[in-house]
């Protein structure tokens, strides 16, 4: 009979060889919900070596909070049940017990600890978006630096650009809490034409809505406009029209076409969690009618992944309807460091041009081509739709996560299974002196 610390990694070797023989891409159309054509995922070796901590913080790092709170209830469950497993009676003491408990409790949260501030802080290996074609341009719409207040600290301009570079972006817009000043001073410093361009933009937070503004240089003051639903369809109009308001009477009512004239005139999207949680219903055709002409559907913020997929879907259904542009967003501040969604157009062309002839390119395809503008591509995972699916979300993404290995990563896997079993092994045969 085979010793109980094979039969792990046995179990292990056969959900891993089980998930190979029915992968899936790895990535999925969030539209569609099908693999795209044309792209695919590289990663660095040192991804796949590590692949039971990489493939598992790509997972957390994308995950909805729902599912965050799954996998701790999860683990801790697993914990709870392997003491349990593992309880010796016997003669041994109230305090010797106690001792016992909580070094196991110790050796399980210091590890677990170490493990997330890893995946959540550190700069680890993570999978670069590859294009076949040399006019899809790979672009991001939602990102922040430390000028943000919730940046984090020291994720300046040139850090946000060299994680887009190695997330696989050709393109990003900086659209941090209602001010441009860090991508204004990077667009006045930085070497032309040097990928991922980085593009101008703001984030701004109105009322019960974040809004972002792509393709803007100007600051834009969003303290009048912020408390009020019809203050902020104020300010919605005249961005739509290009111009700032200017200041006095916040009332809807109030002609769009006065006010400053901005630069640019921005392309308005609606972002993640708040049209949703705030907004739904008639809201979203008001804000369509006020100039807002796209919606972002997929995200890596946590509480905007809640977006229960039916709305995903009604929103989708939406935009298609209506011609609105429809995108994915990092929403990166600096911390989780992966890249869970991308936006695909193609647009022949592109690598010549700097940014500030790019960006408004982006723009102006966003306002003509609508919902067909481009293509968003998420790493896939399974979104429950129900309370019970909710329940096994973990083990159903964990499931998911090996049928979406390489076979690299598969290898690695079995490695890594092996390797306690097999010391183990060789530490008992070990000739005592």
């Amino acid at each position: 009979m085979l010793r109980v610390p094979w039969r792990f990694p046995l179990l292990i070797s056969a959900c891993v060889v089980l998930g190979q023989l029915f992968r899936l891409s790895p990535l999925a159309d969030a539209v569609a919900g099908t693999a795209p054509a044309g792209v695919r995922l590289a990663y660095p070796l040192a991804h796949v070596a590590l692949a039971p901590f990489t493939l598992l913080a790509d997972w957390l790092n994308g995950s909805p909070a729902r599912d965050l709170q799954g996998a701790a209830a999860w683990a801790v469950a697993a914990f709870l049940l392997v003491r349990v497993a593992r309880w010796r009676g016997g003669p041994a003491g109230a305090g010797v017990r106690t001792v016992r408990e909580v070094r196991a409790a110790a050796l399980f949260l210091v590890p677990l600890t170490a493990f997330l501030a890893w995946g959540a802080l550190l700069p680890r290996p993570i999978p670069r978006f590859v294009a076949a074609d040399g006019d899809a341009i790979v672009f991001d719409v939602h990102s922040h630096t430390s000028a943000s207040h919730d940046g984090r600290r020291g994720f300046g301009a040139a850090a946000n650009s060299a994680w887009h570079a190695r997330a696989g972006f050709d393109a990003a817009f900086v659209t941090d809490h209602n001010t441009t000043r860090a991508i204004r001073a990077w667009l006045a410093d930085a070497p032309r034409g040097t990928p991922p361009r980085l593009l101008p933009g703001v984030e701004l937070s109105l009322s019960g809505l974040h809004l972002l503004a792509l393709g803007i240089e100007d600051g834009v003051d969003n303290s009048p406009y912020r408390n009020a639903w019809d203050a902020t369809g104020r300010l919605i109009r005249a961005l739509a029209a290009g111009r700032i308001p200017t200041s006095g009477t916040t009332k809807t009512a109030a002609p769009a076409d006065t006010g400053v004239p901005l630069t640019t005139r921005p392309f308005l999207v609606a972002s993640l969690p708040e049209y949703w949680r705030q907004h739904w219903g008639t809201d979203i055709d008001t804000l369509v009618e006020w100039g807002v002409g796209g919606f972002e559907i997929w995200t890596s913020s946590p509480r905007a992944m809640d977006f229960p997929p039916a709305l995903r879907r009604q929103m989708i259904a939406r935009c298609q309807r209506g011609g609105l542009a429809m995108f994915g967003a990092t929403d990166m501040h600096g911390l989780g460091y992966l890249a869970s969604v991308w936006n695909v157009a193609r647009l022949p062309g592109w690598r010549t041009l700097d940014a500030a002839a790019l960006g408004p390119a982006l723009v102006e395809r966003f306002r003509r081509e609508g919902a067909a503008a481009n293509q968003v591509v998420a790493m896939r995972r399974w979104l429950p739709e129900t309370g019970a699916g909710a329940v096994v979300a973990v083990p159903g993404n964990l499931v998911l996560l090996l049928r979406t290995a390489t076979p690299a990563h598969g290898a690695a896997l079995l490695a890594w299974s092996w390797l306690p079993a097999v010391l183990t092994g060789l530490r008992r045969r070990a000739p005592r002196s």
